[in-house]
């Protein structure tokens, strides 16, 4: 059949620079093109996406998020070993969710054919990603970055900031625990392996429906809603943080599959790694070719929009990123020393560059108007002999939605580090670099680049406001604008358009990065028009070829953008 075309990609382009333009600082709404709305409407109806709604919101789908997240929440994956989780997943999608080896793009070792980046910090990446592939490479006009065809990134992620450290192989799983959500929550880990129930898996890793399973699977509306009807907790690391939204994000690229959903340009859907922690976003950096030795990214792959899932809140979006600086620094002395030894003292030199940080001030110090910039001595402990310690090492957090006041602060707060060790030297006629002098070694081990939208038009966020109010679910009724530090603060550095929304629904939970994280599954007819609502952002930016022969055409140029044209290997 020939292709009939409803809408284009260019004039639609033009028509949200336009409307940028007579965009208003503090705009609480964006402005919804035509080609947005309207393909928003086309898509809607479309006979597949509608069948899709209807089965993302059964109660068959609502279990196996259910089962697929207890089953993969449990493999451990601390952030940057996160291979384990990464091969189940890989697993599943080619011999349980329909996809061909050829559509997994990302290898068990990293290894990510054409990115721009392929280790982060020295290290592998175990991003997982799938192609779902469009149809705008057959035409002939098609345009491509160095061969890179034109994609949309669909992504939660899949590390953990407990356990802290990966496991052995011989036990690789986390115990899902359960306890009366009236009951007060653990305060040991004694206590948390006291609990007589939890769900039990099979040789294969899949749940067993019993009776703890039964009591477990109940739903409920918030937590006070299971404290009345004697409902229960459910205890294992990640079920917030992300992993109740990255299976419902997986379960797009399953019904995608299944339902034979046909974009117009590829859709990646991700499982990224390295979010947590000392995880420094490595799954993005390396998804957008983002090089912090130069805070730039060169988007070798051509993402034209991002959409990331990893809040835990209904209603909730994330449209501004907060950009921070982390450094460990590590004070050390020269072995042998004894209590009572005329020595600089690694101790004492952290000491000192702690009382200099804290000395220093922001501009919001002083000018409450000024944009506000934070910054924190996060961990500080010593180790060593017990007459003496041998070594002290010091955490430092910077934080600042924008990244001039950012940058400033890290050049105030670093050379700070240098001088407190050069001063307790000094105190004993000593410099650096003297056989009994206190050494120090400095690791820059985060860089999350900060990002204020410039206004509040672009794909991202129309997709985001029209696919919420088409599938009739946490509609908004303005703009978010409160930042905060996720996925998205890489692809926002590097210019591709992006928003981070809810898609897991819990009734309740906390004990977020801790190793007595919980959950308790909320509404999963929500949840499932949530996931519906995802695959609509991500199409509404890739368009999409409806039953009839006829297209929703891409609502963004097939030329992603970048800040570096550079190739970083």
């Amino acid at each position: 059949m020939r292709r009939k075309t409803l809408t284009k990609f260019v004039p639609t382009a033009l028509a949200a620079a336009l409307c940028s333009a007579v965009f208003a600082a503090g705009a609480a709404v964006p402005v919804i093109s035509d080609g947005v709305s309207k393909g928003a409407a086309l898509i809607h109806a479309d006979p597949a996406m509608q069948a899709l709604l209807a089965e993302a919101t059964s109660e068959e789908a609502q279990k196996w998020r259910f089962n697929t997240l207890l089953e993969l929440a449990r493999i451990a994956s601390p952030s940057r070993f996160e291979m384990r989780r990464q091969a189940e997943i890989t697993r599943r999608l080619v011999e349980e969710w329909g996809y061909s080896p050829e559509d997994i793009l990302t290898r068990a070792d990293g290894f990510l054919k054409g990115a721009g980046l392929q280790t982060v910090d020295g290290m592998p990446v175990y991003n997982v990603c799938v192609r779902i592939p469009g149809t705008y490479g057959a035409r002939p006009d098609a345009i491509s970055y160095k061969g890179q065809l034109p994609k949309v990134v669909l992504e939660g992620h899949i590390d953990t900031v407990n356990p802290a450290v990966l496991p052995p192989a011989d036990s690789p799983y986390e115990p899902v625990k359960l306890q009366k959500a009236k009951d007060p929550i653990v305060k040991t880990r004694d206590e948390l392996k006291a609990l007589p129930l939890e769900v039990r898996f099979d040789k294969n890793g899949k749940v067993i429906e019993d009776e703890v399973w039964q009591k477990a699977y109940k739903r409920y509306q918030n937590i006070e809603d299971a404290k009345a009807r004697d409902g229960y907790r459910i205890y294992v690391p990640g079920f917030n943080d992300a992993m109740i939204n990255t299976i419902a994000v997986m379960q797009v690229a399953k019904l995608m599959k299944k339902h034979n959903i046909r974009p117009v340009y590829d859709i990646w859907v991700c499982g990224t790694a390295g979010e947590e922690g000392k995880g420094n976003l490595c799954g993005m950096k390396q998804l957008y070719g983002y090089s912090q030795d130069v805070g730039k990214g060169n988007n070798a792959l051509n993402v034209v929009a991002n959409f990331g899932a990893d809040s835990t809140k209904p209603r909730s979006a994330t449209v501004n990123y907060l950009g921070s600086y982390r450094f460990e620094i590590k004070y050390v002395e020269p072995k042998g020393w004894k209590l009572g030894d005329k020595r600089p003292s690694a101790a004492l030199a952290m000491s000192r560059a702690i009382a200099a940080i804290a000395d220093l001030k922001t501009p919001w110090d002083t000018d409450k108007t000024a944009e506000r910039t934070t910054y924190t001595v996060g961990v500080a402990k010593c180790e060593g002999p017990k007459e003496r310690s041998q070594a002290c090492t010091l955490m430092v957090d910077m934080r600042s939605p924008t990244q001039a006041p950012l940058s400033a602060i890290r050049a105030q707060i670093e050379p700070e580090f240098k001088k407190a060790m050069d001063a307790e030297n000094a105190k004993y006629g000593l410099k650096t670099g003297d056989q009994n002098a206190v050494g120090m070694d400095l690791v820059w081990f985060g860089d999350r680049p900060a990002f204020q939208r410039p206004d509040y038009n672009d794909i991202a966020m129309q997709a985001l406001w029209q696919a919420s109010k088409t599938a009739g679910i946490d509609v908004l009724d303005k703009v978010p604008e409160r930042a905060a530090s996720l996925n998205d603060n890489v692809p926002a550095a590097v210019g591709v358009p992006t928003v981070n929304v809810n898609v897991g629904t819990n009734a309740g939970g906390g004990g977020g990065h801790t190793w007595y994280e919980w959950g308790i599954p909320g509404n999963g007819v929500d949840e499932g028009k949530r996931v519906y609502r995802f695959l609509m952002m991500g199409l509404l930016a890739s368009g999409y070829n409806l039953a009839d022969g006829s297209v929703v055409e891409p609502n963004v140029p097939p030329m992603g953008n970048r800040t570096t044209e550079e190739l970083f290997k």
